[in-house]
């Protein structure tokens, strides 16, 4: 667009933006803003055409006409508004796409002294607020609103809100899944609360005195473990020196899985390798439950057996579980293998007076378990006072849950004592855990959502029937969120472990799912997963470097300066104990390894040489391989990475292709051919794959970020 084009679009925004504009003489005699704009596309004409002098002193006049300080080097495409533009200062090499608004008292400015870009870019449709700052050479995407007030100091995706001192993203893009498909939209506000924040920095001092005051009571290696039934974090001691026994409830196999159920068999996953990893016997149990109301209408749906239904989504499970790396359990029995245990329990139940059949069905009374609600804090009259009016009648109170159900016409069924049927859901699990790990174990766990009614009702039959403690340890993991939202398949915000695992490599999403503490929320979003596979890569990239340092001709011993990375990885391992010692803290975790990988990064930096580095980097990698082994991450060599990651990015080029390209390319720089070599090298790059000429060969990498 020409000069008069931009002024036009200009003046038509005035209108569009404001309402209060009523007229054309108006806006030309009485808007600074407007006034502003059209001063500085002259004078940026100036400017450009090398002008000297006067592009800046007509700038600085217009300051004083209009209040607003526009550089005549900002590049401004058309339809900006400034509004009560009072106190606007924008720097030299801001870039300012389309359509903007700005308000009052909005910097955007720079940051240090360095030449070049040092003003920020604000490409389409940006809204900058009164009071803003938006200092650096960073760039804020499209669509995006930046609040009163805020200090914007990091770059800003596109589809964004941004709040706060410093400016956080509070608001993005994101994609919700409904029956007809995908759906793309924004989420809801949600505030920065500098109170919690406040809290959780408390938080991080009590846990760390809490550690210096084991170690000075000579307890600095137990493992503290929160349990949801005291609600506080408790020594682990399991019920047998040396031997855990731990049940997990797993899947009703009705449909593929979604990251809510990998983020609860990765976190059980963790505990049980660390376990393992400090020399306890653990037995894993993780029942998956074969028949359900869901299931059934899954069956009636797909127009096949209940049995092919459970079959089918259990080997999906199963699939996208060896893909995160999550391990199988000890046992991973079925409820259906299980009827006549079931039968059993409930029979003793009836027998003890804690149960009583309906009609075919049979219901445990919640009234004769003394301390319901104990896991959950729940209060039985609160419970039945807030129950459906329309609950089932024939039940002696609305809290009464089904044992045994009495099978409808079309339903599978098995023979029971009060007539055919199938089993209730929470029944299934006393069953199974007390056939494999006994009446009492030490840990039970699963999501969140399970804490009330199942695991609930799960230790009102189970203490009923044996008479005994149930469970030692109580762990839960919190849930995937989106849009601060549990993800559910009810909610329609789920995204299935395929679908993640066709943009992201596995590994990836695994590193994703440490990187929170396992009982904390955490908020789904491509972002977070960019960031994990960023991290990633750093690992990789590491090993790139010392594989290239062990594998270099020795030389002469270099003078080095060691001590910080001597004194890290001596005190490394207890670091990462420490951590995962504190209620299975992956998070804290990972940031003890990338602090040795960054300070091994550093060393290298110096170019050392000799033995003495030799031993040194050495040690490092296998520390870092070693915990890497522990969390089930870094277990790739850097080929096998990069080769996956050209799968998931969906670069249409094997290895062998790349390999030949590779060769032509060195075919070239060997004839000297620079521009047939150079062509290869923008080939490639142009699909994400980036070179590097080491002094014999080339290596190749894919182009994250």
């Amino acid at each position: 667009m020409g000069l008069w084009d931009d002024i036009r679009s200009d003046f038509k925004t005035v209108f569009r933006m404001d309402p209060a504009a009523k007229s054309s003489l108006e806006v030309i005699l009485s808007y600074s803003g407007f006034h502003a704009i059209v001063l500085h596309r002259l004078n940026h004409l100036l400017w450009n055409a090398n002008i000297p002098f006067i592009p800046r002193f007509l700038s600085q006049l217009a300051k004083i006409i209009t209040g607003i300080e526009i550089h005549p080097g900002v590049k401004i495409d058309s339809g900006l508004f400034i509004d009560h533009g009072m106190g606007v200062v924008i720097g030299e090499t801001a870039e300012i796409g389309r359509n903007c608004l700005i308000y009052q008292g909005v910097t955007l400015g720079g940051t240090g002294k360095e030449k070049g870009k040092r003003h920020p870019t604000l490409k389409n449709n940006v809204v900058v607020g009164a009071g803003a700052k938006v200092l650096g050479a960073i760039t804020i995407g499209d669509n995006v609103k930046i609040g009163a007030n805020s200090v914007v100091l990091h770059n800003v995706p596109e589809n964004s809100i941004v709040v706060g001192v410093p400016g956080r993203v509070i608001k993005k893009r994101v994609v919700k899944i409904f029956d007809d498909g995908p759906v793309e939209m924004l989420d809801h506000v949600h505030m920065p609360d500098p109170l919690e924040d406040k809290f959780e920095e408390y938080r991080a001092h009590i846990i760390e005195l809490e550690r210096r005051i084991s170690t000075l009571e000579g307890k600095g290696d137990t493992i503290k473990v929160y349990n949801t039934m005291s609600g506080r974090k408790e020594d682990f001691v399991p019920n047998t020196p040396g031997k855990v026994g731990m049940y997990v409830c797993g899947i009703t196999a009705y449909d593929v899985c979604h990251l809510g159920h990998a983020r609860s068999a990765v976190v059980f996953d963790i505990i049980k390798r660390y376990l393992r990893y400090r020399g306890f016997d653990v037995t894993h149990v993780r029942n998956i439950t074969d028949i359900d109301d869901k299931i059934i209408a899954k069956a009636a749906q797909e127009n096949i057996s209940t049995d092919e239904v459970a079959g089918k989504y259990t080997e999906e499970y199963y699939h996208d579980m060896e893909l995160l790396g999550v391990g199988r359990a000890d046992i991973e029995p079925n409820a259906t293998d299980h009827i006549k245990e079931m039968l059993e329990a409930i029979e003793t139940l009836i027998n003890k007076g804690f149960a009583y059949p309906v009609d075919g069905d049979v219901y445990f009374e919640v009234s004769k378990f003394e301390g319901y609600g104990k896991l959950s804090g729940k209060n039985v009259d609160d419970l039945i006072s807030g129950a459906r009016v329309d609950v089932d009648d024939r039940k002696k109170s609305p809290l009464d849950f089904a044992l045994w159900k009495a099978s409808k016409e079309g339903e599978p069924w098995w023979e029971s004592p009060w007539g055919k049927g199938r089993p209730g859901w929470h029944i299934e699990c006393t069953a199974m855990s007390s056939k494999y790990l006994g009446n009492s174990f030490d840990i039970h766990g699963g999501g969140a959502d399970l804490t009330f009614p199942h695991h609930e009702n799960e230790i009102a039959q189970s203490e009923a029937y044996s008479g005994e403690q149930f469970v030692k340890y109580w762990i839960h993991n919190g849930f995937i969120t989106v849009d601060k939202e549990k993800m559910s398949k009810s909610l329609g915000n789920f995204f299935t472990i395929k679908e993640i695992l066709n943009k992201y490599e596995p590994e990836v999403v695994r590193y994703f799912l440490l990187t929170a503490h396992y009982r904390s929320p955490i908020e789904f979003s491509d972002v977070q997963l960019n960031e994990a596979e960023l991290s990633i890569d750093r690992y990789y990239t590491t090993v790139l470097r010392v594989s290239d340092f062990l594998e270099a001709p020795e030389s002469k011993e270099k003078n080095i300066n060691a001590e910080e990375l001597e004194e890290l990885l001596s005190s490394f391992k207890d670091k990462f104990h420490n951590a995962m010692n504190d209620d299975f803290n992956t998070a804290s975790a990972l940031g003890f390894i990338f602090e040795l990988i960054r300070e091994l990064n550093r060393f290298l930096d110096g170019k050392p040489s000799g033995q003495k580095a030799h031993d040194i980097v050495v040690r490092a990698s296998d520390l870092l391989a070693e915990v890497g082994g522990v969390l089930n991450i870094f277990n790739k060599t850097p080929k096998e990475w990069y080769s996956a990651l050209m799968k998931t990015k969906n670069i249409s080029f094997s290895d062998e292709d790349l390999e030949q390209k590779i060769q032509e390319r060195q075919q070239a720089r060997e004839e000297k051919d620079w521009a047939k070599a150079d062509v290869i090298r923008n080939e490639l790059a142009e699909l994400g794959v980036v070179l590097e000429d080491k002094k014999d060969s080339t290596r190749w990498k894919i182009k994250l970020g």
